[in-house]
């Protein structure tokens, strides 16, 4: 594994890692339990742009396989 790969899978890590103190945020969310607030709106626009940075993540992993 090269070093660019190496260090690309342990910032995923530590960010997939980070959401760990916003669980239950985001359990409140998957159960209907919004209300519109600033706070949820950051939380899922985080939320989207982490998926979306797996979803780069793994496109690019399955073209260099």
């Amino acid at each position: 594994m090269d070093q660019d790969r190496a260090q690309e899978i342990s910032e995923r890590d530590q960010l997939w890692a980070s959401l760990r103190t916003l669980r239950p945020e985001i359990d409140r969310l998957a159960a209907q339990e919004w209300t519109g607030s600033d706070r949820e709106r950051q939380v899922v626009m985080l939320l989207a742009r982490i998926v979306g940075a797996e979803m780069d993540f793994r496109a690019r992993d399955a073209a260099a396989d």
